[in-house]
């Protein structure tokens, strides 16, 4: 393998694993962070690229084209043990929010409006998977990006005390219970495999499709701005 090809595959594996059945750790750590090369002003950019694609050009409301850099905020510390901050991989859970929202377009793939409907603030279905139900409303985008941060965490099997969603509340003990039985940090795969009752494996598969997308078009320049940097 050329050189640069190799350095190249370097910088991707943190973005996005090798397949979907390695996913990153939910829990951000020292071992496990979020890569340098993803940026809140680049997530956007990915999110305006990819809607001005489609025929007509999709957009998203005013109000969320910042939605990365609560991702980024909050993500960095959804809940406080005694001792630090939990953190988590926000940058898969804003991977995951493109898929739950269409790219924050709240439509279905055929265009038709989704029953989680921009005004909820709902940026990953939370609660939509209960019959009868078109999921919970949050007051505004931060609660509703720390609703999901929160309810992707509690996967890990950290506890979360006071969740904002009523879901997370609810189904809390019964996740944690089979998350527990793997005896290893708890991934975006194993995540995935629960998050939904149907296509579980292409679920993971989406996701990790959305990281390596991401990684192919901004993770790769990184070596060039950081050269530039110290010229």
């Amino acid at each position: 393998m050329k050189r640069g090809t190799l350095l190249l595959a370097l910088l991707l594996l943190p973005c996005a694993a090798v397949h979907a059945g390695t996913l990153p750790p939910i829990i951000a750590s020292v071992d496990n962070p979020v890569p340098k090369c993803v940026a809140p002003s680049a997530l956007m950019e990915f999110v305006e690229t990819h809607n001005a694609a489609h025929n007509p050009p999709r957009t998203i409301e005013a109000r969320f084209t910042n939605l990365a850099v609560l991702y980024q905020r909050i993500g960095q510390c959804v809940a406080r043990s005694p001792e630090e901050c939990i953190g988590v991989r926000w940058d898969y859970a804003f991977f995951q929010m493109l898929i739950e929202t269409n790219f924050l377009t709240f439509r279905r793939p055929d265009g038709v409006p989704a029953s989680v409907v921009p005004g909820d603030n709902n940026f990953a279905g939370v609660g939509a998977t209960i019959s009868g139900r078109p999921g919970e409303r949050f007051k505004d985008a931060a609660t509703g990006v720390l609703a999901h941060l929160q309810h992707v965490l509690m996967y890990s099997t950290t506890r979360i005390p006071n969740p904002v969603a009523k879901r997370t509340r609810q189904v809390q003990d019964d996740v944690q219970v089979v998350m527990r039985r793997l005896h290893r940090p708890v991934t975006f795969a194993d995540l995935a495999r629960q998050w939904t009752g149907a296509d579980r494996n292409s679920y993971g598969a989406e996701l990790q499709k959305l990281a390596e997308k991401y990684a192919a078009n901004y993770c790769h320049e990184q070596p060039r701005r950081e050269a530039a940097a110290l010229r």
